[in-house]
């Protein structure tokens, strides 16, 4: 059954294996005259002068449902309010109400696809935005650059949705690379311009490739050396034997790339059992406050470093934010029971508020008037984005969102640092 905005999540038919079929497609969908001799003013399906349908597909059920459920509430709690203020005005001048339809895909990236191709097959959809997980999108992404329909500002940092435009230039990804993210904190430890043995820990996947890609980059040549690396596999919850052969080696820094929240306290906690306080790192997604002061690590508690590109809703420094301020605000009066402060949520509004912006510079009502909006805004400021971070769609080979900054943990919140 589909979703609509204001109706109650629910979990979506089951799951059907039907991703070898996506691949190949089911027939090219009508690109809306985008071919490269197409009349501008041709309309794609899924807008009118009035209305345009976008979607999405979201893990409201599973191991991630949490995530899911965050970003898509405040999806829904931004789009609500352009509605209810008489819609988007867009960049051929005429204001459109957004009709969002979304599906459950469990996480699985067969279901994401299925759903993909129902969004643009049966509902005639737009364009998609802010669906998340690398496997999920990689998945949808030659279905999507097939039939030619928006696949952007995706949830995740894998650098294969921004570093080819060219070959896929119907998707588009919006927060910082892995690499970026791991290169940040490399750069950290070379700025403090002494000798640092810095030891690995990640999923034997690509993005754990990824981090330790940018980690090795951004100190080679330095005084900074990688004296260790520990993999583990995606289905594994506890990491104590990979934990513990990096502590014998007695590294000063701990690169801790672990995702999932419980699992990443955990680690601080077997630091505590092992005596051993290197300055560690949390990537971006498992940095919130409840996953350190969740960790039982006592006085054996590291000093802890993250990186950010968003405003921290919750930090005392931007309450008074004009972005924040109007975020907390609405939230609490459509979705109060939303924890504002968990990064999905944040996440949420931050690719709605991008999604309405690339619509007010759309000077067409098809989808190739679009994506070119995208390439056209640069320096854009988007909500709850650093103030000091901007927008870029003019970069073809990274993501909108490019740059990240290090953060410390200090008397139980998180706090920018310099670097160099």
């Amino acid at each position: 059954m589909m979703i609509r905005i204001g109706k109650r999540l629910a979990v979506a038919t089951a799951a059907v294996s039907i991703l070898a079929i996506a691949l190949t497609g089911c027939g090219r969908a009508d690109d809306g005259g985008n071919g490269n001799n197409a009349d501008q003013a041709k309309s794609s399906p899924g807008i009118t002068d009035t209305t345009i349908k976008l979607g999405g597909s979201f893990p409201l059920s599973g191991p991630l449902s949490r995530n899911g459920q965050t970003q898509l509430a405040a999806t829904k709690a931004y789009i609500d309010e352009v509605n209810d203020a008489g819609g988007v005005k867009m960049g051929d001048g005429k204001t459109r109400t957004i009709d969002f339809v979304y599906y459950d895909d469990a996480y699985d990236p067969a279901r994401l696809v299925q759903n993909f191709r129902r969004l643009v097959d049966q509902d005639q959809v737009f364009g998609t935005f802010g669906m998340f997980g690398t496997a999920s999108n990689l998945a949808a992404m030659p279905v999507a650059n097939d039939l030619k329909v928006p696949q952007v500002y995706l949830g995740t940092g894998a650098a294969v949705f921004s570093q080819d435009r060219k070959a896929n230039p119907y998707t588009v990804g919006w927060w910082p690379t892995y690499q970026t993210e791991a290169s940040t904190f490399g750069k950290y430890l070379v700025s403090l311009d002494k000798p640092l043995k810095v030891a690995f820990l990640a999923q034997n996947d690509d993005q754990g490739d990824a981090y330790l890609e940018g980690l090795k980059a951004s100190i080679e040549g330095s005084k900074v050396t990688l004296v260790k690396e520990a993999r583990f596999a995606p289905t594994d919850t506890v990491y104590d034997s990979q934990v513990s052969s990096l502590a014998a080696t007695g590294a000063d820094a701990l690169f801790s790339g672990v995702n999932v929240p419980p699992a990443q306290s955990r680690v601080l906690e077997k630091l505590g059992e092992l005596q051993w306080h290197p300055t560690t790192y949390l990537p971006i997604v498992s940095a919130a406050r409840s996953v350190v002061t969740a960790a039982k690590a006592g006085d054996f508690l590291p000093q802890l470093y993250s990186g950010a590109f968003t405003k921290d809703p919750c930090d005392a420094q931007f309450e008074n934010d004009d972005d924040v301020v109007r975020y907390k605000k609405v939230m609490k009066q459509r979705d109060p029971k939303v924890d504002v402060c968990f990064i999905n949520t944040i996440f949420g509004w931050g690719m709605a508020d991008s999604m309405v912006k690339t619509l007010e510079q759309t000077k067409a009502p098809n989808r190739e008037a679009f994506m070119q909006a995208i390439q056209g805004m640069t320096d854009e400021n988007i909500d709850l984005v650093l103030d000091d971070l901007s927008f870029d769609g003019g970069d073809v080979t990274v993501p909108p969102i490019s740059h990240v900054v290090v953060r410390h943990f200090e008397n139980g919140d998180w706090k920018k640092v310099s670097v160099g």
